[in-house]
């Protein structure tokens, strides 16, 4: 799997936030691959990269063949093998470099004028892209180190969220409340409600079901 020689936070991908909302990137799980590797991999490879995360959300890859994704991406086996030595570990390649693409667009979404509940707002709702189809939740499930994964992204928009709403009561816009319960709640409520099964019982959409979650949440935060 490509690495990348510097370590801690792959600052390159967040050149392009408001100086106010740097420090929100702090403790963000260091990617496997970071953008100075995937600029190494060349233009194909990144094409084929973003192949398989249509692939991976639409339908997950247990599946699938190494010459099956291969046939349907149109590149050979030795293009996949160069990106990772197995299909778990592009599975796990794949769907980390997405969670690092939604988390830093929900970041950048965040208006640092905005009053706290807007900001609350414009985070959780710019996280609703991470929904999956049902095969696609079923072969995260079997896939060794996925959870592992996703835990660490979904701790980083959990401690993004305590930070956004200890703002909002400093500022005097919240309510005392425990930042990190509150915190907790929003992000599992989200996670629930962007279950394919769930959607399709409530009905409706996943944004639209999400503001109604937070037009209740923030009711009650606000002072």
């Amino acid at each position: 799997m490509p690495t990348d020689e510097a370590s801690g936070l792959d600052t390159a991908r967040r050149d392009d936030a408001p100086d106010d909302l740097h420090l929100l990137f702090v403790g963000a799980p260091r990617p496997l691959l970071s953008t100075t590797a995937e600029e190494r991999l060349g233009a194909r490879h990144r094409e084929v990269l973003d192949g398989l995360e249509a692939i991976v959300r639409d339908d997950g890859l247990s599946g699938f063949t190494i010459g099956e994704l291969a046939a349907r991406l149109t590149c050979s086996r030795r293009t996949l093998y160069e990106l990772a030595p197995s299909k778990d570990e592009l599975l796990l390649l794949v769907l980390d470099r997405f969670m690092h693409r939604i988390g830093r667009q929900a970041i950048a979404a965040i208006d640092p004028a905005a009053p706290a509940t807007e900001q609350l707002r414009q985070y959780v709702s710019a996280n609703t892209d991470y929904a999956f189809r049902s095969a696609a939740y079923d072969d995260l499930a079997d896939t060794p180190g996925a959870h592992r994964l996703l835990d660490r992204h979904f701790r980083f928009a959990v401690s993004i969220i305590e930070r956004l709403v200890t703002q909002g009561i400093e500022r005097g816009e919240f309510r005392e409340v425990n930042a990190s319960v509150m915190a907790a709640v929003l992000l599992s409520g989200t996670v629930h409600l962007a279950q394919p099964d769930v959607i399709d019982d409530i009905g409706g959409d996943l944004a639209s079901a999400i503001d109604a979650m937070l037009d209740v949440v923030l009711r009650g935060l606000a002072r």
